[in-house]
């Protein structure tokens, strides 16, 4: 019986033709080590703090930009919140084309305790229902790595528990600042449980560094500035 030729296929015929041959131990052991030692992204639930007129909502925007993440903004969850019911439950006045008039409705809610709490009963169960429903949303995804809370008293409803780090953001006062914030909690009281303050009185760049340099210490490597020197372009919401 003559002996097969090296290309013959086995006597079986089970075998493929061409078979790449097993990778060298080393070469499996250091792709083993290579992939152990690189760690994986952490995952941060962000909470934005900071006074009114702070800017929080744009530094937000910044953050789910650069993360890169996604932004849960109340105002806008609350805008959803009140369509349909607003103009029946507060007014007409407070509805122009069928949108919140967002103007008319701080302006009366800054000088009127009972039209504010009116205005709480009215929003703030389904928002806060709804960020829930977001946080719940993150924890059962892989990506993005960055979810950011742009809610106005965040620590006073509680949801800062759900936070893994927490920035203030601070700015120089306009003139109709100091009297909204009388509505809100001592400014220092709130600064003092951040664990970042941001400086929003800057311009862009400068911003935007001061965000990089946050998330390298989360551990989340930002996104950086295209070449041509355009920031980098923010998701639609």
């Amino acid at each position: 019986m003559l002996a097969g030729k090296p290309n013959d296929p086995p006597a079986n015929g089970n075998e493929p033709l061409d078979r790449d041959p097993p990778a060298p131990a080393a070469e499996v052991e250091n792709n083993a080590l290579t992939s152990a030692s690189t760690p994986a992204t952490p995952r941060v639930v962000l909470g934005m703090l900071g006074g009114v007129g702070s800017g929080k909502s744009h530094v937000a925007r910044r953050l789910a930009a650069l993360g890169p993440g996604r932004g849960v903004a109340a105002d806008a969850l609350a805008h959803a919140a009140a369509d349909g019911r607003l103009a029946e439950v507060l007014g007409s006045e407070f509805v122009h084309a069928g949108q919140p008039d967002v103007a008319a409705l701080g302006a009366r809610a800054f000088e009127d305790p009972a039209f504010l709490k009116a205005l709480e009963a009215l929003i703030h169960p389904a928002v806060h229902a709804a960020i829930l429903a977001e946080l719940a949303r993150f924890e059962a995804e892989t990506a993005p790595p960055v979810l950011v809370l742009d809610v106005p008293l965040l620590i006073e409803v509680g949801l800062d528990r759900h936070c893994a780090t927490l920035w203030f953001v601070e700015t120089l006062s306009l003139e109709e600042i100091p009297r909204r914030e009388a509505f809100q909690p001592p400014l220092e009281r709130t600064r003092a449980r951040a664990d970042r303050v941001i400086h929003n009185d800057v311009e862009p760049d400068a911003l935007d560094d001061q965000v990089r340099t946050g998330l390298t210490a989360l551990g989340i490597p930002p996104h950086q500035p295209q070449e041509n020197g355009a920031p980098a372009r923010e998701p639609s919401s």
